[in-house]
């Protein structure tokens, strides 16, 4: 009955507004600031000073900028130790740290550092502690150390001959060395455990880097977890799953036309602007054909939402658990380009289809490499540009398991958002190849967006954040 529905949307808005108000609120404010927290006192900039008599090798002290703090104390130590904990073990070793936290803050210095380290390492398989420390971590330094930029012209001031280490004596060399060689540009780290061996031990070799952007890295933790903040998200992720099942329901089981109240009053918000074009306006017979970034999994739900009606989306991996809840149809590709174009002009002639030329998402401001695949489907296609905002939990991952739930830990975060910008009809007639039109859409979806378009591929990003080039082997059908 109506007094029914509404009583279950007035206690639904009641929950949202209490874990809105309550819980998060402290944990949501701390990303609303676009600068790197400061202290009170200013990190000095670290000297460069040479190894012993050698003039070919130097060393620089960077915990304090790693840190953004000269006096490093158990809150400070505490985020990058409980990412390791969590992404590399599991929420359950984090809240482990997190229940030792108190003790930790009486503990002498070197005694935390052991205890943290004892914690988040014990029992992990080196190359999964390597993984976080490439895939996780240099996000969380990129965001929260001081004079990154000075950091990196201290790396790269040096002559040519001289080789520059970069020195912790807080960190092991595993979390700190991806940063600090593939971002900043030291040619070699040395991590506490290496000062027992002596500098002069330390292998270093010129790897040839410069500073780069952070266009790729893996995890699923979207804020920084200072022991307040992970306090919070324990506290909170009951009523997350909770609230996960009511917005997953919402989207499979309510008729369409419900199904973007209740999700509002849920704490999803869709915000669509431009206007698409039906497919009685172009020139193309069947169902039209939208092109988008790719932000998540979700991406052609948002737009099936923005549209009021079911399209076909297609995506090259897909978890068995986001394939089973997913409100509209979807296709695997096969990544044979042959097969691939047969299967997505078929759909193509029984509706409109959903399709993301990236082939993977990436989280921060930039587009992957487009393939060129469906400037040969129609006559014109339709970009749409997406984004989303997740404030605690990320929904993509690079992990095979860990991706069956990306979908889920997206409407777990307490306020999921996205963004669905209609833009004008691009065709793919005339003079230009198929490669010319896949980067004219990408260009035009990047100025939308405000992203910057690079030729990075899949593979370009699961080499670098999971060691494989991302593909699944499947079984041959006889």
């Amino acid at each position: 009955t109506s007094t029914t529905s509404n009583r279950f949307a007035h206690r639904m808005l009641s929950l949202h507004r209490l874990i809105k108000n309550n819980l998060v609120s402290s944990l949501l404010g701390g990303h609303r600031q676009t600068t790197r927290p400061t202290t009170g006192t200013p990190v000095p900039l670290p000297a460069t000073r040479l190894l012993g008599n050698s003039k070919t090798a130097a060393v620089v002290d960077v915990d304090a900028l790693l840190l953004n703090s000269s006096m490093p104390s158990a809150a400070t130590l505490f985020p990058p130790f409980f990412l390791v904990a969590v992404e590399a073990g599991s929420f359950v070793r984090g809240f482990l740290l997190l229940a030792l936290y108190p003790l930790l803050r009486v503990l002498k210095h070197g005694a935390c550092l052991k205890a943290m380290a004892m914690v988040s390492f014990c029992g992990l398989r080196r190359n999964e502690a390597a993984r976080i420390g490439r895939a996780v971590l240099p996000k969380y330094f990129f965001k929260e150390a001081a004079h990154v930029e000075a950091l990196a012209k201290v790396a790269g001031e040096s002559p040519e001959e001289v080789k520059v280490a970069a020195v912790s004596r807080t960190f092991p060399t595993v979390m700190v060395e991806a940063f600090l060689k593939d971002y900043v540009g030291f040619d070699a780290v040395v991590g506490r455990e290496k000062l027992i061996d002596g500098l002069k031990q330390t292998e270093m070799k010129n790897t040839c880097h410069y500073p780069k952007p952070m266009i790729f890295h893996d995890g699923r933790l979207a804020f920084t977890p200072t022991p307040a903040s992970a306090l919070a998200m324990y506290i909170y992720f009951p009523f997350a799953i909770v609230l996960a099942v009511v917005r997953i329901a919402i989207y499979t089981i309510l008729p369409r036309r419900m199904t973007g109240v209740a999700a509002a009053l849920a704490g999803v918000r869709v915000r669509v602007t431009g206007a698409p074009t039906s497919a009685v306006d172009g020139a193309t017979a069947g169902g039209r054909l939208y092109v988008c970034n790719h932000r998540t999994l979700l991406d052609a739900i948002a737009i099936s939402s923005a549209l009021g009606k079911s399209v076909f989306a297609v995506t090259y991996s897909l978890g068995r658990l986001s394939e089973l809840i997913s409100p509209i149809p979807l296709l695997r590709l096969t990544r044979g380009r042959e097969e691939d174009r047969r299967r997505m002009a078929l759909l193509l002639a029984r509706g409109d289809v959903v399709v993301s030329p990236e082939g993977t998402t990436c989280r921060e401001p930039y587009l992957l490499r487009f393939s060129p695949l469906f400037a040969e489907l129609a006559d014109e296609v339709s970009p749409v540009a997406v984004d989303e905002r997740s404030t605690m939990f990320y929904g993509t991952s690079t992990s095979p398991i860990d991706k069956c739930f990306d979908s889920v830990y997206f409407l777990m975060n307490p306020r999921p958002e996205y963004s669905v910008h209609f833009l004008k009809p691009v065709p793919t007639g005339g003079q230009n190849s198929s490669i010319e039109v896949a980067n004219q859409v990408q260009r035009v979806l990047a100025d939308a967006l405000g992203f910057t378009p690079t030729a990075l591929t899949r593979k370009d990003k699961y080499m670098l954040l999971a060691g494989n080039e991302g593909t699944v082997a499947t079984k041959k059908s006889n």
